[in-house]
């Protein structure tokens, strides 16, 4: 029997190459529904080529955009967020795969925890916000939720090998982002500019957060969550080559690495592999290792500003949320040109420094935070372009 896959934001630069890694592996799974936001033309290349049961389109318009456009012919097709939670709760559906950047398939992933589906994440705005009842539902339900990032991988993959019961601490690995040696006026960043990421290949919104560094700041709270660590475990370490993904130190000062090239169908690969319990072959090229001249550093918050804002990583509360709210905000703005590169950061903290914050917060209060902050930090930006 094939593993049925539903894939939630496959139109993306993750899943297209999950789509790629799982084209290789035909005889294991199957891609039982697909499902985009908007991109309709994409989602329509792929069903031609997968043949899955169910698609689904997020957007109202794009998915009438969509019934207008193409035959619907041997499949289902769905839209907005009762699509999602029908084609996730199927009962042929083996394994969920969470792509999508922002929070809105949080319902959906909380309806696959309760019907103990094979779930790997690679939404980190979805654990940032909402970690705690997350974490909680998928421990009652004795459901494990994989990691895709490519520095939780690396964890993942050490803790299993390693244990963590002499752990001491974790280091999470960043390039430092296209502007990390930049001697030029920040102010001056322009979109193009911002969306050059020296190592990876990404969606837009993560190559921004990279070059913010926010996603090291999401990453902090991620690490805390999936592997149920104290924040003041989990350190960040400068290294633009990219190879280094995670290392853990143990109380006896031996450190174990993980070493990868900057590739994400590797991390993709493991996710499947773990959904699955059975190692993936992988066609790729090996690293060249020598000559190889790692660089490791601390990072200082003079050079990253965005570090001023762990202190915000505070579990159990709804800062995290608005944290999330406010740099997707921030983020969509800058790529349409409506703010400056120096703006994200500054939105973000204006936001959070304006919430109450909440203790010990619901889902429904984590929700309304995030959407508060969406609010706030919009108005600021308005305020921002009337000057």
């Amino acid at each position: 029997m094939k593993f049925n896959l539903a894939i939630i934001g496959s139109t993306g630069s993750l899943g297209n190459q999950i789509l790629e890694i799982i084209n290789q592996q035909k005889k294991v799974f199957n891609i039982f529904a697909l499902s985009c936001e908007k991109n309709i033309d994409s989602l329509q290349i792929q069903a031609e080529k997968f043949r899955p049961r169910y698609l689904g389109v997020y957007d109202f318009n794009a998915y009438k955009d969509f019934l207008r456009k193409y035959s619907v012919k041997n499949r289902k097709i769905v839209y907005g967020e009762e699509g999602l939670l029908e084609m996730v709760a199927h009962p042929e559906v083996d394994g969920v795969v969470f792509l999508a950047t922002k929070t809105k398939c949080l319902n959906a992933l909380i309806l696959a925890i309760k019907k103990r589906k094979k779930i790997a994440l690679a939404s980190k705005e979805l654990i940032v916000a909402f970690g705690s009842p997350i974490f909680q539902l998928a421990k009652e339900k004795e459901v494990e939720i994989i990691p895709i990032d490519s520095e939780l991988v690396a964890i993942h993959s050490l803790l299993n090998k390693y244990g963590n019961k002499n752990l001491k601490r974790i280091f999470l690995t960043a390039s430092g982002g296209y502007f990390f040696a930049y001697k030029k006026n920040l102010d001056k960043i322009t979109v193009k500019e911002a969306l050059r990421h020296p190592v990876w290949k990404m969606g837009k919104k993560i190559t921004i957060d990279s070059a913010t560094l926010i996603n090291k700041i999401f990453e902090i709270m991620e690490t805390s969550y999936f592997f149920d660590l104290s924040i003041n475990k989990i350190d960040i370490l400068i290294h633009p080559q990219g190879i280094i993904h995670g290392l853990i130190e143990n109380c006896n000062g031996i450190f174990y690495a993980m070493f990868a090239k900057p590739d994400m169908k590797i991390f993709l690969s493991y996710a499947l592999s773990k959904m699955i319990n059975q190692n993936l072959e992988l066609f790729n090229d090996e690293i060249k290792f020598f000559p190889l001249n790692l660089i490791l550093f601390k990072p200082s918050s003079k050079n990253f500003a965005a570090l001023k804002l762990i202190k915000y990583l505070e579990k159990n509360t709804s800062l995290p949320a608005v944290l999330v709210g406010a740099d997707e905000i921030a983020v969509e703005n800058f790529l349409k040109g409506n703010i400056k590169f120096t703006d994200i950061l500054k939105i973000i903290r204006k936001t959070l420094e304006a919430h109450k914050k909440i203790l010990n917060p619901s889902l429904s209060e984590l929700v309304q935070a995030e959407n508060w902050a969406k609010y706030y930090a919009n108005n600021l930006i308005n305020k921002m372009k009337r000057r």
